[in-house]
């Protein structure tokens, strides 16, 4: 099993940092290793994806205003940006309709994410989970001056959960309406994805003339700053899956419980920080209240002894209420929901993979149609 070097996280007073929803790339360290080597003629204050990637190989040059396949995709302005990829709103001039473009690195090769996405769309609509997905509209290959770059035509969504906390709600956390639909929708939206296989300004130092490689500015991706932006029902999706698997080889990851934990509270329960590997072990123990399996104990007898004097650590249920009924916020959630949640967190978090529930048992939990 594999389980990221963690510790408990923090109270958080300041924006949290989610990895919800928008759990995202990981680096591609190789490819940014050999681009770092090489010396770096660009600098840019703007805050968005590194001029240094604009190599051979890296990230296709846009301009708002310019127009993709046969001049069918307008781009607008720019969403965001990851390891593999630049995503772009644009104009459908074809169906009169606003999408989002997914720009891959030239140098990925193959994408498995056009395959995900190829499958999802043979998915059967009437499953509940079927409007929490992203789902892709088109997918093309675009030709530049650093390669071919994939591109991915998807639903235009608005902003990931993290930054629509942070803008909107003083606590920074979502009301308990909103955590409580968010949690069941994005459950939905994993239901249906595993039950077909699927897991989830610029200038040269020198004065020089920009290369065709490099775009002539930088764009900040676009924001969400007020609330009649947002949908009178507000509603979630699960998107990008550069990082999904089909089931014939899955990670072993425990992404969902802790993404449950972080839409009540607010913030993560684990941050990283300087951790051994006994103080981590004893930590997971502690806080999934579970036992490591029989053919890890001997490597857990012969680490244990390095561990400090045991100063007693949270459960589960104890750090949850610790957090969520922090003095300086803003409650609605009652004990006797906390405890249901962290209740079903306990239910995902189990050291064998076998023995946690699925995502269609977490969403059948009674706590979501308590009113």
């Amino acid at each position: 099993m594999v389980w990221p070097r963690f510790s408990r996280a923090p109270f958080s007073s300041g924006r949290i940092q989610s990895s919800i929803f928008h759990r995202f790339h990981t680096s591609n360290r190789t490819l940014c290793r050999n681009f770092q080597m090489q010396e770096q003629p660009y600098r840019c204050d703007v805050d968005a994806e590194p001029l240094y990637r604009y190599q051979p190989g890296g990230y296709h040059p846009l301009r708002l205003g310019q127009v993709l396949k046969n001049g069918r995709y307008r781009i607008l302005h720019k969403l965001g940006w990851g390891s593999y990829s630049t995503t772009w709103a644009a104009k459908d001039e074809q169906n009169s309709q606003y999408v989002a473009v997914k720009i891959s690195v030239a140098d990925m090769g193959r994408r498995h994410e056009l395959d995900v996405l190829r499958a999802i769309s043979a998915f059967p609509r009437h499953h509940p989970g079927w409007p929490h997905l992203n789902h892709m509209l088109d997918n093309f290959t675009l030709d530049g001056p650093n390669g071919t770059h994939d591109c991915l035509v998807l639903e235009l969504v608005g902003p990931n959960v993290a930054d629509a906390v942070a803008s909107y709600y003083n606590d920074d956390r979502l009301p308990a309406k909103l955590a409580k639909l968010f949690a069941k929708q994005t459950l939905q939206g994993l239901d249906l994805l595993a039950s077909h296989d699927i897991g989830h300004g610029v200038r040269r130092l020198d004065g020089k003339s920009l290369e065709r490689n490099v775009p002539s500015y930088l764009v900040r991706p676009a924001q969400f700053w007020k609330r009649y932006m947002l949908l009178p029902s507000p509603s979630v999706k699960i998107i990008d899956y550069g990082e999904a698997f089909f089931n014939n080889n899955p990670p072993n990851t425990l992404h969902t419980p802790l993404s449950l934990f972080e839409l009540v509270t607010g913030q993560p329960p684990f941050d990283v920080f300087m951790l051994t590997p006994p103080i981590l072990v004893q930590q997971m123990m502690e806080f999934a209240t579970d036992r490591l399996p029989t053919r890890w104990q001997v490597k857990w007898q012969a680490m244990k002894h390095d561990l400090p004097e045991d100063e007693g650590g949270y459960t589960l249920p104890q750090w949850l209420e610790e957090i969520y009924f922090d003095d300086n916020k803003r409650v609605e959630f009652t004990r006797e929901d906390i405890a249901s949640v962290a209740k079903l967190v306990e239910r995902m978090l189990k050291f064998e993979p076998s023995l946690r529930i699925v995502a269609s048992d977490a969403v059948a939990d009674a706590w979501f149609d308590r009113k």
